[in-house]
């Protein structure tokens, strides 16, 4: 499975030229976000690469998304996803979405589907703007 080694598209082309693994360990984050993300999983079903998502670690909005990029993706490309969520004590929408008993499914609600609670959030690192 590769992993660290491809975080981007022409990378993974050349990954896949040259004959390596199967699958691949899609990181949102890691190859720049959720559109990004999207289009890497795109690919990866069109080579008939293998995908496990999930991200370099987060609460409850990482894994609504990576929740949403999974239930997106075709069932024979899908290996797993995680729910990052499940190893943190902080929840910012009310540990939502969950997994359970090694199951889960994204939320249906607008947006990633989550409610942030901004009380439960830090205070800006900066602000911009007026």
């Amino acid at each position: 499975m590769y992993d660290e080694v491809v975080n981007d598209v022409p990378t993974l082309i050349r990954a896949v030229r040259e004959g390596g693994a199967g699958a691949m360990n899609l990181k949102v984050s890691k190859v720049g976000g959720l559109t990004r993300a999207k289009l890497m999983r795109d690919l990866c079903q069109e080579l008939g690469v293998q995908v496990t998502i999930e991200d370099t670690w987060g609460g409850d909005v990482v894994s609504a998304a990576s929740a949403h990029l999974a239930a997106s993706t075709r069932a024979r490309s899908l290996l797993t996803v995680s729910f990052m969520n499940d190893w943190t004590r902080e929840h910012v929408a009310g540990y939502q979405p969950r997994s359970q008993d090694g199951s889960g499914s994204a939320p249906t609600g607008p947006g990633l589907g989550i409610d942030v609670d901004p009380s439960r959030l830090a205070a800006p690192l900066f602000s911009a703007g007026a």
